[in-house]
């Protein structure tokens, strides 16, 4: 009966796949997260220049008063939080970043207050996020952060806009370098404090070109297979 060569592990073949193996797990712990963070939109904007798909929910084609219950949202986003007594709403109020219309709560001051915080999921796989934070004054470096389990970034203590009514806006990015690693989720946290309020505006959100890491894993992947099939 012929030897069947095509399945027989020979000694000098095990070395081999051995190799091969150690390749693809070196590559793929490359590929683990490496978060960038940012407090301006002007380098956040640099950085995922190259970055597809983006999508900023500005909500400005939202009526004002707009409830946004826990795991509702709007634009593709839904938000999770508990805030107890309030719901999240779309307000106009204040000046904010873009348009007139803004994210807070349905309180007094349409806003949230400092302590609040809420998590939003993107519903789609992503590496950038970015959004903008709009306060008053007394905000300190580290009162705000953005962070999506990987990674976070803090405000700094200068503001990346001042708004026409003296209001402060902070921005937060967060960007994956790594590629082939994205993420679907995000958090808004801030520090319990003196009284102060503060809006959500501009969320955006951007999708990665296609995942080199798993084009280098494909093509090593089929390189050793050839090689595998061919060695005697």
């Amino acid at each position: 009966m012929p030897h069947n060569e095509s399945s027989a592990l020979t000694p000098h073949r095990i070395p081999f796949l051995a190799l091969c193996a150690a390749g693809l797990l070196a590559v793929a712990a490359s590929g683990q997260a490496a978060v960038v963070g940012y407090t301006t939109q002007a380098a956040y904007a640099a950085a995922t220049a190259n970055s597809v798909a983006v999508q900023t929910v500005t909500f400005e084609n939202v009526a004002s008063g707009t409830l946004f219950a826990s795991g509702t949202g709007t634009g593709g986003l839904t938000f999770s939080y508990s805030i107890p007594g309030y719901t999240m709403t779309v307000g106009s109020l204040f000046t904010t970043t873009s348009g007139t219309r803004y994210l807070g709560l349905n309180n007094g001051d349409v806003s949230f207050y400092v302590g609040d915080g809420f998590g939003i999921n993107l519903n789609r796989s992503v590496n950038a996020v970015g959004l903008y934070v709009i306060t008053g004054s007394g905000v300190l470096a580290g009162d705000f952060t953005l962070s999506n389990g990987s990674g976070s970034v803090s405000n700094s203590g200068t503001p990346d806009r001042v708004l026409s009514d003296g209001s402060t806006a902070f921005f937060l990015g967060l960007f994956e370098t790594t590629p082939g690693v994205t993420f679907s989720a995000v958090t808004l946290s801030s520090l319990a404090g003196p009284l102060i309020t503060f809006n959500v505006d501009d969320i955006t959100s951007a999708v990665p070109e296609p995942a080199a890491l798993l084009m280098l894993l494909g093509g090593l992947a089929l390189v050793c297979a050839q090689a595998y099939r061919r060695k005697p």
